[in-house]
């Protein structure tokens, strides 16, 4: 048998059980929205999906703040203000800044790792020093000088 068949024989095993767990009334919306989306933008057809649905906002913050990250950045510094940070926030800044590592800290002495970038959700301060974007949701502050000794 070969690999193609195998993957084949795996993939309908997969489409029918996600068919048999669906209730047949949800199939043709299913089909329609995904004929919708299928040609949108990737960054719109995400924030119409699941994975948005933790907060819509923030996502939209992260593709804003993804698209302004300059080349060469090492790593993103997450900051959520509101509402309480917590491990989802992580996952999907994970996820929508990949290959980028993302972390929440907490960062030693005060301060995140040199030429890292903080992405600041939920605030929008006036005067912040280092700013690279203000965003709707948020701001974009850095590159780091690195951790305050």
């Amino acid at each position: 048998m070969t690999r193609r068949r195998i993957a084949g024989g795996a993939a309908a095993l997969l489409f029918a059980l996600v068919l048999a767990q669906q209730p047949w009334g949800e199939l043709p919306r299913r089909a329609r929205y995904m004929a919708v989306f299928a040609p949108k933008e990737l960054a719109v057809r995400r924030l119409g999906g699941s994975g948005a649905a933790l907060d819509r906002r923030y996502f939209s913050f992260l593709e804003n703040a993804r698209r302004r990250i300059p080349p060469g950045t090492p790593g993103v510094a997450l900051r959520v203000l509101e509402p309480r940070p917590d491990m989802p926030y992580l996952y999907l800044a994970t996820y929508c800044l990949a290959p980028l590592p993302v972390s929440m800290g907490p960062f030693a002495a005060g301060g995140v790792p040199k030429g890292w970038i903080t992405a600041l959700y939920g605030a929008n301060p006036a005067g912040e020093t280092g700013l690279l974007a203000r965003l709707p949701e948020g701001v974009l502050i850095g590159p780091s000088p690195g951790p305050h000794p």
